[in-house]
């Protein structure tokens, strides 16, 4: 049981009830005086002008539980693309080579992206910048494509690994490797 106290002195109240302050006690239709009621009465009694609009909190969760989703999704998408960007270290660079044993730069990015997400790129990392969402560099992701570029002119084109560093088919005479992005003039998209 609990105990409540009023100005009119001690009153005892059921359990699962409880005491109405003065301002609730007058949606109660009281004027003042202190009231005691039960939790059901006390919300009948208020009128249906006043009640407050119930908000379904299950119509959000699937929104929340589809951006997780989304994000991880995105995320073990970029982590299969240097995943399969990996694979390839050591393959010799070969100017309009495309795969399996050699490449170009785009024709790196174009296997790699082809076998990792099934998504197809032109063979010109000029044209390979027109894919995608742009992305701001600090937010660039693993996976994402990096174009590097004289100008507006994309001229290198390679796979985000993070720490600033890319996967790619440098120029002749190099192997793909892993390396430090070399020029400040790049552009980051994402595809996955």
């Amino acid at each position: 049981m609990h105990e409540s106290i009023s100005s009119r002195g001690l009153r005892k109240l059921g359990t699962g009830s409880i005491a109405l302050s003065v301002g609730l006690g007058l949606f109660a239709g009281g004027l003042g005086a202190p009231q005691a009621a039960s939790a059901a009465p006390a919300a009948a009694a208020v009128s249906p002008a006043l009640a407050l609009p119930q908000i379904s909190v299950s119509a959000g969760r699937p929104a929340m539980v589809t951006t997780a989703t989304a994000a991880a999704k995105a995320q073990a998408a970029g982590t299969r693309v240097v995943a399969e960007a990996a694979k390839h270290k050591g393959k010799r660079y070969k100017y309009g080579a495309v795969g399996p044993k050699r490449f170009d730069c785009s024709g790196y990015t174009l296997y790699v992206y082809k076998k990792a997400t099934g998504k197809k790129l032109p063979h010109k990392a000029n044209l390979q910048q027109r894919y995608g969402k742009s992305v701001s560099k600090a937010k660039a992701r693993p996976g994402d494509l990096i174009i590097i570029r004289s100008g507006s002119y994309g001229t290198h084109a390679g796979i985000y690994a993070g720490g600033g560093k890319m996967w790619s088919s440098p120029r002749t005479g190099k192997t793909v490797t892993k390396h430090k992005i070399w020029s400040r003039n790049y552009v980051v998209k994402r595809l996955v």
